[in-house]
């Protein structure tokens, strides 16, 4: 296995994992809330929130999957690889040596995701957070302008909001949140508004 980032990537550190940790806290005090007699009150705690995540995340340590896989006889080699022939993977390492591995059967290409960011002049020359940042932040911001409202935007309104943030909007261009799930899913957005908002 080549790897250039952490062993599980996404899904271990900046995705699933994560965002769960995140929404889990605020979830289960607004199912509370919606039991009368239990007169839930409070609000979650932040510090205890975002250290949750972090263990989720084992403190974006991987040695446990490395040591894992060499459990099972998997070779973790570290560095970014690319094809450079038949079943042949040339890697190039943190320390900057460069080998080929070859594949006996065939190589499996798994390079993993990246942010998409939306074509709005001037977006790219701020500081703006993505999937990663926003699942790894160490602080609750006040305002959150979330570009997307697809599982990653809408997952993460909901947790910053469950965690304090004051104001959060989602800009979505399609007419529902979650666009590629089942409609249902995304008509069941507590507020929607047909116009852009002045001012953002």
């Amino acid at each position: 296995m080549v790897e250039s980032e952490l062993i599980d990537g996404e899904c271990s550190y900046w995705a699933c994992m994560p965002s769960k940790a995140l929404l889990r806290p605020g979830e289960v005090l607004a199912a509370a809330r919606r039991v009368p007699a239990a007169a839930a009150a409070g609000s979650v705690d932040v510090e205890k929130a975002l250290a949750s995540r972090d263990a989720f995340a084992s403190g974006w340590d991987d040695r446990p999957q490395a040591d894992w896989l060499a459990g099972v006889d998997v070779d973790v080699v570290r560095g970014t690889g690319r094809i450079s022939g038949e079943r042949a993977v040339q890697v190039d390492t943190p320390n900057g040596d460069r080998m080929t591995l070859r594949a006996r059967r065939a190589v499996v290409v798994a390079t993993g995701s990246a942010a998409a960011v939306p074509p709005i002049e001037g977006l790219r020359d701020i500081a703006v957070w993505d999937n990663r940042d926003v699942t790894s932040a160490e602080q609750v911001s006040a305002r959150l302008l979330i570009l997307g409202g697809g599982v990653v935007g809408s997952e993460m309104a909901q947790a910053f909001r469950w965690l304090g943030a004051e104001e959060v909007t989602v800009v979505e261009q399609a007419d529902r949140l979650l666009p590629t799930e089942e409609p249902f899913a995304g008509e069941s957005s507590p507020r929607r508004s047909p116009k852009p908002a002045s001012g953002c």
